[in-house]
């Protein structure tokens, strides 16, 4: 009984938090919303490739109103029963064998649930985070086309972010490489594959005929190697998206020196800040890649 009671505080007092980390969420959705004056904007699949850029920015009005709503109810109802709950342990403990100090075990109860959320809010966080940044980047491409670009700025414009996008997925490759070569762990895909490959190799090895000491030798001379040769093809691969990444970065800066010929002041700076945008949602999104990306990857031990 006594153990029951503690999961059904430990469980109310989980839905607590996280009904409160969903209303956090769509009060974000609603505050964009009232704020950019925008719910719900969709742009076309070949207008979102053009510009790169998401294609929804926001929800219906409607929706997110009835999602809070639904959230509210929620929350009041888990709160009630976290409430209750409380109340009979508060009561009970007191009747306990030992005694045990409820206020003391409320406390444990709460700081193991925040730390078992803690990945989660970050999560929530980061969707949070990408909202506010979507948004904008919607915003800062229409603050763009309300000086009334001709066709030549608008499609140096659009090279331009294009470019940019492209070089910043170069970076983010190679920092999702590098990371993968320094926690060895590598892409499932390369793994599976070259695994598959040393199959007639293991089964050679595994012929009766061969010393039991040389074959364990052996194998594990092979797997050295190939290993080995996991990691020289990503470094192989980082070496390539660099030159493709050179490559970008050549064209923009080609494509840059053209802006004063074909722009004025206000496009200039209309195009520069939708870059800075790019730019910093990129590093937010990378270092959000990076710190959940690896969770499920196979790791290749050297052993």
């Amino acid at each position: 009984e006594k153990l029951e009671l503690v999961r059904q505080v430990t469980e109310a007092t989980n839905n607590l938090y996280y009904f409160d980390l969903q209303r956090q969420l769509w009060q974000e959705y609603y505050d964009i919303g009232m704020k950019e004056n925008v719910w719900g904007q969709k742009i076309s699949k070949s207008a979102a490739q053009q510009h790169r850029t998401c294609r929804a920015s926001g929800l219906p009005q409607s929706i997110v109103e009835q999602r809070q709503q639904t959230i509210a109810r929620q929350l009041q109802h888990v709160t009630n029963e976290l409430k209750n709950c409380t109340i009979k342990l508060n009561n009970d403990a007191q009747h306990w064998q030992p005694p045990m100090d409820p206020t003391i075990l409320l406390d444990a109860i709460n700081e193991l649930v925040k730390r078992a959320q803690r990945r989660l809010r970050q999560e929530f966080d980061y969707k949070k985070q990408m909202l506010v940044l979507d948004s904008n980047d919607h915003h800062l491409i229409t603050k763009f086309y309300e000086l009334k670009p001709n066709q030549e700025q608008t499609h140096l414009a659009r090279k331009i972010w294009q470019t940019t996008a492209d070089l910043l997925k170069t970076e983010e490759q190679v920092e999702i490489l590098r990371k993968r070569i320094y926690l060895q762990r590598l892409p499932s895909g390369i793994d599976k594959i070259i695994n598959q490959s040393i199959a007639p190799i293991q089964l050679l090895l595994s012929n009766c005929v061969i010393n039991k000491d040389r074959g364990a030798s052996l194998m594990s001379s092979c797997s050295k190697t190939i290993t080995q040769y996991k990691f020289d093809l990503m470094v192989l691969n980082i070496d390539i998206i660099q030159s493709t990444g050179r490559g970008h970065q050549q064209l923009l800066d080609d494509l840059n020196e053209k802006l004063s010929q074909f722009c004025n002041e206000s496009l200039i700076e209309a195009i520069e800040n939708r870059q800075q945008a790019m730019r910093k949602r990129h590093e937010i999104q990378l270092k959000h890649k990076l710190h959940s990306f690896f969770d499920e990857a196979p790791t290749t031990s050297n052993e």
